[in-house]
């Protein structure tokens, strides 16, 4: 029978000296204090004493029982509930020692809980407040329920269910932060009030309230203070009750015992300002809280059960396989994998685990994106198999609260602009609290302390390194999902303002993560596949890294649909899904996005490109590492508009303009080049010799606001498109492809940065108009690049610069304000080409196919497929076996450009 259908599941309350539970069914509402089962606890204890003193209370309760449970634990704050993570700290050492801990899972392995049982750790007081009600039968109405005693606890109940978000109540979802007099409410209504008030009225300390109650019998000036607390807490509440319009107010906790002599002075203050609510009274604090954190495990069961029926990723595109499917691939591949030599990959969270055996200290670090909890579980598993039981320890404990982090990175997002924000600077401490970090101590009598989640490795543990890296297009497959956060926060948000921070904040310092993790990487991890990963040794993984930078090299390619997306890559790629609606764009090779597959006995593992830059970026990016640093400087992608539509009128901006606004070093400078079209194709390219600024922008304007079409060739001039042709789009250009072509966009690499001016009136394919941006166009745009100037200038005019019998090769000269180049190579046999100290971007954009021989390797590489060729090789020689002529494309940075910062 599953948890779910169980009459029974265990409530335990976690006090500070004491645990007590008991098996509660939860149909009944008189469940009574006789069945609890008590045991001291020493909240000072080691971590491994108090799981397992919490163990044995389960344990006991669970005996009655050989179905699944739900276990559901009230425990004081601050404690991640959702996760089951601890976050105690600085309450007088208690439970000092648990801080970072995930005590959900540990309690799991420790117990003995029935197989497929689960725990749950809920707020103490949201546990009295829903334990309350059910003893009440409180079903309806607006419920207010407070805990009076070390604490000042209160939660709300509407209808019968738990809120904590309602315009009606405090922000928190609690009262204890809310301002009184001259402090907040948790200093007023707690223990430590009475206290404080009858030392500075007496002069004489006491140390409880018990303690002051007893006096209260004899002493006046204790009996004032009882009346001065009920007089105080109705004075507090009656606004929040009149604003709830709380039908129901219910008091419990240890000061809730004195309430004969501070109810009168309660009630007779609270009738003369709010009279509609029913006051009652909490006998059985205890009891509340653990039915109610029976009943709340019941639901979070129930909860998680449906979460996991839920995908994980928003795509018809597929993961990348485990294992290579073809060895003889004879069309272009979607799954491109470089071969290793003698470096090993290995398979699944059993090896895993058996390399991690001999340790006692693990640091499990990874980027964002990261399944944390499913990666988690499946490794815990494993190791429990290996006879290992392992604690686990979240650095998510550690971040700074969600509105410091949203405070620090505001100006980085940009309010709710959709699409752009500025390049946060930093670095990945800073979203994390120092002191906090400190606080992750390791139990070292635990078989293993594993420290796991982005930033892990920041606590400074020393131990086994893993790194779990996961590629960009498979985190945007799970964003749209919503299985996924951006770095620091727990909410979700609509995908474009996900996507943003992830751009503009997270990978930016995440990436700087990487390259410092990257030397002393003791294992690294392909996580995508969530059930069935693949890794590698890190000695292995950076031998690996040093053998492309040899060869010939290939990114792994992603496709997406879009709204003028066509059906050319649909029809010619092998293996695209033909489910999909079209293909818009090829990712073929924007490196921030692209990530490299390696090869090992058809085994597969992929990580991002840019590892290839943080290992040695001289010997991939040659002379231009100088002025590009770790940034690739080239983009290959396609954009298919065949029976598709065309794109926006747009431009990108200028130089000065990126740095200062959105914190790019460098622009997008665009060419178009024509792999492939049809007769009626044409590009849309520069301004008509008579155009008019001002009035172009009206009729931008008005297109916008009226949804009125304009002619667009009144205003920009548009050439036929033929194949082979490279059209120029230096930054502040007007431009688009019309549609009915192949366009393989040669670019400098970023590619976000496109204001868009006018989209034929044309709704996306979630049904939303796509961004436009005007006044960003209007600040970039150069209004001078009109009339003859576009075909001499913004045209590519080919030039023959060398000759042999059976080739050639042809210059195709690009703008002066582009710093790459690009080379056409024609051949019908075979041709050697050195690299003079420059990276390759190469693509085959006429024949079948060609074998690349570097340093006596062969690759073969098929039509249509991009690869680099890094600068540390010499030269490379390119062979043409399949008759006919052979154009080979090669873009690369302009000598002069290697330095310059005026490019």
């Amino acid at each position: 029978m599953s948890s779910i259908s169980n009459q029974y599941q265990i409530g335990i309350d976690v006090g500070g000296s004491h645990i007590s539970g008991a098996l509660v069914k939860t149909s009944e509402t008189n469940n009574s204090n006789e069945s609890i089962i008590h045991k001291s606890l020493d909240s000072n204890a080691d971590a491994v004493s108090i799981v397992q003193t919490l163990c044995s209370v389960i344990t006991e309760l669970a005996i009655e029982t050989q179905e699944s449970l739900s276990v559901g634990i009230a425990m004081p704050g601050p404690f991640n509930y959702v996760q089951g993570i601890s976050e105690i700290h600085g309450v007088g050492g208690k439970f000092s020692n648990l801080f970072g801990l995930n005590m959900a899972e540990a309690l799991k392995t420790f117990s003995l809980l029935p197989k497929d049982s689960e725990v749950h750790f809920v707020n103490d007081a949201h546990c009295f407040a829903v334990g309350a009600c059910h003893h009440f039968k409180a079903e309806s109405g607006n419920v207010i329920c407070l805990t009076l005693g070390t604490g000042f606890g209160s939660a709300f109940i509407q209808d019968g269910k738990l809120i904590e978000q309602h315009d009606n109540i405090p922000s928190a979802g609690a009262f204890y932060c809310e301002r009184f007099k001259d402090s907040i409410a948790d200093d007023y209504f707690s223990t430590r009030w009475f206290l404080n008030t009858y030392q500075a009225e007496t002069g004489k300390t006491i140390s409880s309230v018990k303690e002051l109650a007893l006096l209260a019998a004899h002493d006046a000036e204790a009996r004032n203070i009882f009346i001065q607390f009920g007089e105080n807490l109705a004075n507090f509440l009656h606004p929040w009750l009149a604003k709830f319009e709380c039908n129901i107010l219910i008091i419990g906790g240890n000061i809730a015992k004195a309430w004969n002599l501070f109810g009168e002075g309660f009630q007779n203050t609270l009738s003369n300002l709010y009279n509609n609510t029913e006051v009652l009274i909490a006998g059985e604090t205890e009891t509340h809280i653990i039915t109610g954190a029976a009943i709340l495990a019941k639901e979070k069961t129930i909860h998680n059960k449906q979460m996991n029926s839920q995908s994980l990723r928003k795509t018809s595109q597929p993961l990348l396989p485990v294992q290579k499917t073809s060895n003889g691939q004879t069309e272009y591949d979607i799954f491109p994998a470089f071969e290793l030599s003698n470096q090993k990959i290995e398979r699944g969270f059993t090896s895993l685990a058996k390399s991690m055996g001999f340790q006692k200290t693990v640091i499990i670090d990874g980027y964002s994106g990261v399944l944390w909890n499913h990666f988690r579980a499946q490794l815990h598993a494993a190791l429990v198999a290996e006879g290992i039981k392992p604690l686990w320890y979240d650095i998510t404990s550690c971040l700074k609260p969600e509105d410091v982090i949203d405070e620090m990175i505001a100006e980085n997002m940009n309010g709710n602009d959709p699409v752009f924000g500025k390049r946060y600077t930093g670095n990945l401490i800073d979203f994390f609290d120092i002191n906090k970090l400190s606080l992750l101590q390791q139990d070292t009598s635990a078989d293993m302390c594993i420290l796991y989640g982005t930033g892990a490795s920041l606590a400074n543990w020393d131990g086994l390194l893993i790194y779990l890296d996961v590629p960009k297009n498979e985190i945007q497959y799970r964003m749209r999902a919503k299985s996924i956060t951006n770095l620091g926060t727990t909410k979700t948000t609509e995908n474009t303002q996900s996507y943003k921070r992830f751009y503009f904040v997270d990978w930016p310092v995440l990436n700087i993560h990487k390259q410092q993790l990257l030397p002393s990487m003791d294992i690294i991890v392909d996580e995508q596949r969530i059930d069935d990963i693949t890794w590698m040794a890190g000695n292995d993984f950076r031998s690996a890294l040093n053998q492309m930078l040899q060869q010939a090299i290939r990114a792994r390619p992603w496709f997406e649909a879009g709204v003028w997306g066509g059906q050319w890559m649909k029809k010619k790629l092998t293996g695209l899904r033909q489910d999909e609606v079209n293909y818009a764009w090829s990712f073929e090779l924007i490196t921030p996005e692209n990530g490299i597959v390696l090869e090992n006995n058809n085994t597969l593992l992929e990580v991002s490109f840019d590892f290839l830059l943080y290992y040695n970026k001289v010997s991939l990016l040659g002379k231009a590492a100088e002025r590009f640093g770790t940034e690739f400087p080239i983009r290959f992608d396609f954009l298919d508009t065949f029976d598709g539509g065309n794109l926006s009128i747009q431009c990108h901006p200028r130089t000065n303009y990126i740095k200062e606004k959105f914190g790019e070093n460098f622009t997008q400078d665009e060419t178009y080049y024509i792999l492939d079209c049809a007769d009626d194709a044409k590009v849309y390219l520069g301004f008509q010799d008579d155009i008019e600024p001002s009035k172009f922008k009206s009729a931008l304007i008005n297109a916008q606001k009226n949804n009125e079409e304009i002619k667009v060739e009144e205003y920009v001039q548009s050439f036929t498109a033929q194949k082979h042709d490279l059209f120029l789009i230096p930054n502040g250009t007007v431009h688009a492809s019309g549609k009915n072509n192949l366009v393989l966009e040669i670019s400098s690499t970023p590619y976000i940065f496109t204001f868009k001016m006018y989209d034929w009136l044309r709704l996306d394919l979630n049904g939303q108009p796509r961004p436009i941006n005007i006044e960003h166009a209007f600040n970039n745009l150069y209004f001078d690049r009109k009339g003859d100037y576009v075909s001499s200038n913004l045209i590519s005019h080919p030039k023959v610069i060398k000759e042999w019998n059976e080739g050639r090769v042809v210059k195709l000269p690009t703008h002066p304000e582009h710093f790459y180049t690009v080379d056409r190579y024609e051949f019908t046999n075979d041709t050697t080409i050195k690299t003079n100290g420059q990276c390759h971007c190469c693509m085959l954009v006429e024949g079948e196919e060609i074998e690349v021989i570097v340093n006596g390797k062969t690759t073969v590489f098929k039509y249509a497929e991009t690869f680099i060729i890094p600068a540390s090789v010499q030269e490379y020689k390119v062979l043409n076996q399949k008759g006919g002529k052979a154009y080979l494309l090669v873009a690369y940075v302009k000598n002069e450009s290697c330095t310059s910062n005026q490019n």
